[in-house]
């Protein structure tokens, strides 16, 4: 104890002196093994379900990201055309994968100008189905002019008109009128030629398809400038994403009597006997294909089977 006479005896317990003991005091009874035990067994509680749910959602973020990708991939990378393919790409494969040596056959059928005068609407028909079958720069049509048997181009271009099986005629483009000349132009299809065409003096842009739900493309192209007579002015080519193949056209033509329209569209590609695109493979063994040499029975064949109009009209 301090003598009451002291003369620097000891400050008085302050705050922080009380503070101190009172903790010291509750430390004492505290068990600290025991509140280590429960504290760690709770983290380790706390911590299980936690990781559960951070895998669930590894797992699902993965399902979301798959399921985003393969969106992107409909709707982005292979929508209904290409994405990765222009109209001039999808010309140019037609182009390539034609062959010149493959057999095709076409529905066609005309929309002729209103009013107009013999004999090109009775060469032409308009709206009259015919069956066009072409290989290379040779063709044949049936039913032929007037609607009787069949007629065409051989390899060496001549046209030839084969009304009945009796007999027919052939003539050198030379000895066509104009009339026949247009005609010619008009039912025959030269598909390399004229994806050519299309391809040098075109603008080319998307059409819809005839039908979507087709494995095709469409095109649609336009002439730059003014068309001269007789050119296509525009045409829309659906083409078969697999095999390149065109499926169908529509070419519209500028005649000087006014605008034409040609549709065609593809029936088979089975291949045929190369006589169907000559005179000789129209008529029965034997009978006469009248060329230049017989100028008057070949115009007599004309005359019985397609009619004085037409025949006059020549």
């Amino acid at each position: 104890m301090t003598p009451p006479n002291d003369p620097f005896p000891p400050p008085e317990p302050g705050l922080d002196a009380l503070v101190r003991a009172q903790l010291d005091a509750e430390a004492g009874r505290v068990d600290a093994g025991r509140m280590w035990d429960r504290l760690a067994g709770q983290l380790h509680a706390d911590a299980a379900p936690a990781t559960r749910p951070t895998r669930r959602w590894v797992r699902v973020a993965a399902g979301f990201a798959t399921v985003a990708a393969l969106l992107v991939a409909a709707f982005v990378l292979t929508p209904s055309r290409d994405a990765a393919a222009t109209p001039a790409q999808v010309v140019e494969s037609a182009r390539a994968a034609y062959r010149p040596d493959a057999d095709r056959s076409y529905t066609q059928t005309v929309q002729l100008p209103p009013n107009l005068p013999a004999p090109m609407s009775l060469l032409l028909e308009s709206g009259r189905a015919v069956t066009v079958c072409t290989r290379g720069d040779r063709f044949a049509v049936t039913p032929g002019l007037g609607g009787r048997g069949a007629w065409g181009r051989d390899a060496d271009g001549r046209v030839w008109i084969a009304p009945t099986r009796d007999a027919a005629a052939r003539f050198t483009p030379a000895e066509l009128p104009p009339a026949v000349l247009d005609a010619v132009k008009v039912r025959g299809l030269e598909v390399g030629p004229l994806l050519d065409e299309v391809l040098k003096d075109f603008d080319l842009a998307w059409a819809e398809p005839p039908d979507r739900g087709a494995p095709t493309q469409a095109v649609r192209a336009t002439r730059r400038g003014a068309p001269l007579p007789g050119q296509i002015h525009s045409a829309e080519l659906v083409v078969e994403k697999e095999t390149r193949v065109v499926r169908s056209l529509a070419l519209r033509r500028q005649l000087a009597i006014g605008p034409l329209t040609l549709s065609f569209t593809l029936a088979d590609s089975a291949e045929r006997d190369p006589a169907i695109y000559t005179a000789e493979g129209h008529v029965d063994p034997g009978q006469p294909v009248y060329d230049a040499s017989r100028p008057v029975l070949r115009r007599r064949v004309l005359l019985l089977n397609l009619g004085d109009v037409i025949v006059n009209g020549l």
